[in-house]
């Protein structure tokens, strides 16, 4: 049985060719193609169209930054179309499934850790040979082999990436939660906690904001989906409009326009930024405001805490965070 191996990005790379190995040592059967394989000599496009056309099963390796570029999606067409039995296996190396674009949501994804690839491996040898399926042998292959594929990756994941240089890597490397310090003019200091969503399709992005004061005091609330992407290198941009109230003022709409600039490190991850935004009253005439941000990506424990502690400990650690970065 021919298979497809589909990858994007250096990263993918390595993880496709561990991938192949690995399926070489576990269902021989198997004989995997990775698009590096192509012949010397020979037009590209027209040799891997016949790959995706012959092969029975796919395997798409997805991994940040990029998690599924256009042309994967495309070969994952091709691959269903050629399969025509279902077997495309989508596999998840350090991303989860809400990462994974709607198309391929419809197949069982399979996340890397052992006992899914056991089962992955497992599959694919009932498919490859329905009369011998999974036999001692393979097994025995399985768990000899499953370090050498463990360190493979790991090491491909630790691997610098240029992904964020596209809309669809940049948004999943910034998805989560993020303090952002706001300086005023004045030489006021504020802190807002914000959380990075991206949609069902990774191509946007829904932005959610809270403002604290000192001692963690509500400063105002706001979100917004209107957000512009500018993802080159070697400082992507996000730019929004917001608009949000006071809570202790909820007659005034205040507004305006913010710009973000990140940092990526030599490893590809985003993890600070600086900005600007202007601040201004949409029902009331007031001089406009700008303000100067510091941007710092939360700790998984913060974010525990302020998706899902109660309001007492959000306002707390909003309120530490704040005198500590002041």
């Amino acid at each position: 049985m021919k298979a497809f191996i589909s990858w994007s990005g250096s990263r993918e790379l390595l993880i496709a060719k561990a991938v192949k190995a690995w399926l070489n040592a576990v269902v021989p059967e198997v004989r995997a193609f990775v698009s590096p394989d192509l012949p010397k000599g020979l037009a590209w496009f027209d040799t891997l169209a016949k790959e995706l056309k012959d092969a029975g099963i796919g395997f798409m390796c997805l991994a940040p930054p990029r998690v599924a570029s256009e042309w994967q999606l495309v070969e994952a067409g091709a691959i269903w179309k050629a399969a025509r039995s279902g077997g495309l296996f989508p596999l998840c190396f350090r991303i989860r499934g809400a990462d994974v674009p709607e198309p391929l949501r419809a197949f069982q994804l399979t996340y890397f850790d052992k006992a899914d690839f056991q089962r992955l491996a497992r599959d694919v040898a009932t498919r490859a040979r329905p009369d011998r399926g999974w036999t001692p042998k393979r097994d025995q292959a399985f768990e000899s082999s499953w370090p050498t594929l463990r360190a493979s990756v790991e090491d491909a994941l630790d691997q610098p990436d240029n992904g964020v240089h596209t809309t669809r890597g940049f948004i999943h490397e910034i998805a989560g939660g993020w303090w952002e310090r706001v300086r005023s003019e004045k030489g006021a200091t504020k802190l807002s906690w914000m959380w990075f969503e991206p949609s069902v399709d990774g191509a946007g992005l829904t932005i959610e904001g809270r403002g604290f004061g000192a001692g963690g005091l509500d400063a105002s609330r706001w979100q917004t989906d209107l957000v512009s992407i500018q993802a080159q290198l070697p400082q992507p941009i996000l730019e929004y409009y917001w608009e949000g109230r006071h809570p202790r003022r909820p007659g005034l709409l205040f507004g305006g326009k913010c710009r973000l600039q990140f940092t990526v490190s030599a490893s590809g991850r985003i993890d600070e930024g600086t900005g600007q935004f202007s601040d201004v009253c949409l029902n009331a005439a007031r001089r406009p405001t700008i303000k100067l941000i510091d941007l710092r990506r939360a700790t998984t424990e913060e974010i525990s805490i302020m998706k899902e502690k109660g309001e007492t400990e959000r306002r707390a650690l909003a309120g530490r965070k704040l005198e500590a970065w002041a």
